[in-house]
């Protein structure tokens, strides 16, 4: 993940927890909708790949709508892996946390559900393709690959509308400090893709479908299947 990526989210990680619901349309929901989408019965035994933990929200959702599911959690923040660690305390035994850039990070086991919130818009376009492919190799067969992110719009013309709304959420939420340090993030630093780029590239690394599950504004959540 580039330096600068890193350097954004090393200055924010102190109040991510408080700022995170102010610089992501309807987190709580994005995060519902992603665990809506994993496709399996409750009670089964899940091995599940967080990638992107943050401070361990997603986790936290998904452990207790699947009780009896183990999740890799996986951050390249060491402060936001200490604070997962403090937050999922009492799911200690289920959760195994790795402090690293998911693009470094070794696909050595094999998984049913990988998911990641509100992450991979942060790496190149090039990474992304080399992570999908990832993905897919550590998938167990008929596992699945979750992602809720922003996304950039098909359209030129909707997609400065889709900025423009959500350039005014993050003026009504934040003060003027932490307005610039996400402004120059999100317009600047982050490096959304489009919907169709993204099921073209999950495709041609033989994921055999791609559904739509939520939609809202620059955010989408969506599943491929092995």
């Amino acid at each position: 993940m580039q330096d600068k990526i890193k350097t954004h989210f090393s200055k924010t990680v102190a109040d991510y927890d408080t700022v995170a619901d102010d610089v992501v349309f309807k987190n709580n929901e994005l995060h519902r909708e992603l665990v809506n989408a994993v496709p399996f019965e409750k009670n089964r035994e899940l091995e599940i790949l967080d990638l992107g933990c943050w401070t361990g929200h997603g986790m936290e959702v998904i452990l207790e709508e699947y009780p009896k599911a183990k999740i890799t959690g996986v951050d390249f923040s060491a402060t936001m892996i200490q604070r997962t660690k403090e937050n999922l305390s009492y799911l200690s035994n289920r959760i195994d946390l790795w402090e690293s850039d998911f693009m470094e990070f070794e696909f050595e086991k094999r998984y049913d559900v990988v998911i990641s919130a509100v992450a991979i818009h942060n790496i190149t376009h090039e990474e992304k393709k080399v992570l999908f492919e990832k993905i897919y190799d550590c998938l167990n067969d008929w596992g699945v690959f979750i992602n809720a992110d922003f996304y950039e719009h098909e359209s030129d013309s909707v997609n400065e509308k889709l900025k423009k709304v959500y350039r005014k959420y993050l003026e009504q939420n934040l003060n003027w400090e932490e307005l610039e340090v996400w402004l120059r993030h999100a317009f600047e630093e982050d490096m959304p893709m489009s919907l169709s780029k993204q099921e073209s590239i999950l495709k041609k690394v033989w994921f055999k479908e791609f559904n739509l599950c939520w939609l809202f504004n620059n955010e989408a959540v969506y599943i491929a299947k092995k």
